[in-house]
């Protein structure tokens, strides 16, 4: 995402997820509290943030408990409005469905205790706004895709021990997962990072809650296939090695999430991840860092891109002090991106053979009697001025670049090649029983690609960075 622009640029990816990712993080499913005969608060403070008990279920790869029918089921229903449209030339059709109650999404799990030391969460997903927009031969947007889209969503499978070494306690295993982060115990990596979802329709809009992000942050969700190798060491020192291979499913049942995969290069794609943690009565804390190494056959925004190769690295901090009653947590999370195009993209689809980006995303929340919440979050991004790929051009015959009417997928452009985004937000949750989720969230952007106004590239008309303030209310429902 959460979830975000569409894999805008697998250089800065203007999205937080198709629906794939919108809900990136593990749910508190009915299936793991039958299974553990504990109510999901004490494994989750918010629908998408692990405690400390939590932490060490996920980690032990979701077996503690007894043998039940690992099954659970949610569904979304949502309404997204952009706060003014007028800049676009079809507003009904560009921004589809604006301000109108939808069915988001259905999702089927396999979650929980598989055999005894093996377990998983698996998720199918079927999106019913759908992800896709529709676009004409002048590449403007007529409509959110007619249909549905069923994929396997972020998922893993585990296996896991413990033991003792050399007088050290030592959990380790290993995990078979489709997206990175999604393995991790913290909500502060990507594929767990606040918000726990974003709107379904902001990707069929081909715009992004949190303007340019990482590769890593969301943009390999369910495209890739790893194999991970763990191990926590008195319950303080995490480490993870991680090597994705493009993903090439053989049948329905686990297809991915959207047409993207082959741009992913079959080759090692290694990811880390080293963490201190450390919990003390009710409070818990943790620092870490994660990275990785991607190579990319080609940006598929761009006819003729030359491939690409990418080195994200990232560092984050968590705190939580949860309670029965009054609970605080926070987390703080830093990526920066380096990217390499090589010689052959320059002129025609970059101003330049390399790159970067630094995004910055971080919250605080407040949860009463695990029944009400309120976070406060804000973002940026900073990147590289690039005006062959961001800046909007109005000549509708260049298909240099991935801001122009022809061929773009991105509802907006930048007005002086930059990618620079900014805002803040807030979020109230409310739980009025075990398994309903009540969310407003609420975004209000300080800038946007680049400064106060951008350009709209239905229309080539300015916008005001505010003018994308978004509301997005949703009911999630599991059993």
């Amino acid at each position: 995402m959460n979830t975000a622009f569409l894999n805008f640029r697998f250089h800065t990816l203007f999205c937080l997820a198709l629906s794939a990712f919108c809900l990136a993080s593990a749910n508190a499913l009915p299936t793991f509290s039958r299974q553990t005969e504990q109510p999901c608060s004490v494994c989750h403070l918010n629908v998408g943030e692990l405690t400390h008990e939590g932490r060490k279920f996920k980690l032990m790869g979701y077996t503690a408990g007894k043998n039940v029918l690992p099954l659970s089921i949610t569904a979304t229903g949502s309404v997204t409005k952009i706060k003014d449209t007028s800049s676009s030339i079809a507003p009904d059709i560009f921004l589809a469905k604006n301000d109108q109650p939808i069915a988001e999404d259905v999702s089927l799990y396999a979650a929980g205790k598989y055999f005894e030391n093996m377990g998983g969460y698996l998720k199918w997903t079927l999106s019913l706004a759908n992800t896709n927009p529709i676009y004409g031969s002048s590449g403007v947007q007529t409509g959110t895709k007619v249909g549905q889209d069923a994929f396997l969503d972020t998922s893993e499978v585990r296996i896991s021990n413990s033991s003792t070494l050399v007088g050290h306690g030592v959990a380790w295993g290993f995990s078979v997962n489709n997206a990175p982060g999604v393995q991790d115990l913290w909500s502060t990596t990507p594929g767990f990072s606040f918000p726990y979802r974003t709107s379904t329709l902001q990707s069929a809009w081909g715009m992004g809650q949190f303007g340019p992000t990482s590769l890593i942050d969301g943009g390999l969700s369910s495209q890739v296939i790893g194999l991970s190798a763990f191990t926590m060491i008195d319950d303080v020192l995490y480490l993870e090695l991680t090597d994705y291979h493009r993903s090439q499913p053989g049948w329905g049942t686990i297809s991915t999430s959207g047409p993207n995969v082959n741009t992913i290069s079959s080759s090692d794609n290694p990811y880390w991840r080293l963490a201190w943690n450390k919990t003390r009565d009710d409070n818990s804390y943790m620092l870490g860092t994660f990275g990785m190494n991607s190579h990319l056959a080609r940006d598929p925004l761009v006819v003729g891109s030359a491939s690409g190769t990418y080195f994200d690295y990232g560092f984050d901090a968590q705190f939580q002090h949860i309670t029965s009653t009054h609970s605080f947590s926070t987390q703080a999370t830093l990526i920066y991106e380096d990217v390499n195009w090589g010689s052959r993209s320059v002129g025609k689809s970059h101003d330049n053979p390399n790159s970067n980006l630094v995004t910055l995303k971080s919250k605080v929340t407040y949860d009463y009697a695990r029944k009400y919440g309120i976070s406060v979050f804000e973002f940026s991004s900073k990147g590289t001025v690039d005006n062959l790929y961001w800046s909007y051009n109005q000549n509708p015959s260049v298909i240099t670049g991935a801001c122009n009417q022809q061929t773009s997928l991105l509802t907006y452009c930048s007005a002086n090649g930059s990618p620079n985004t900014s805002g803040s937000g807030f979020e109230f949750y409310y739980d009025p029983i075990a398994y309903i989720h009540i969310v407003f969230q609420q975004t209000y952007y300080q800038t946007f690609l680049g400064g106060s106004t951008f350009v709209d590239n239905s229309a080539g008309q300015p916008r005001n960075a505010s003018d994308n303030n978004l509301s997005y209310f949703y009911i999630l429902l599991t059993y």
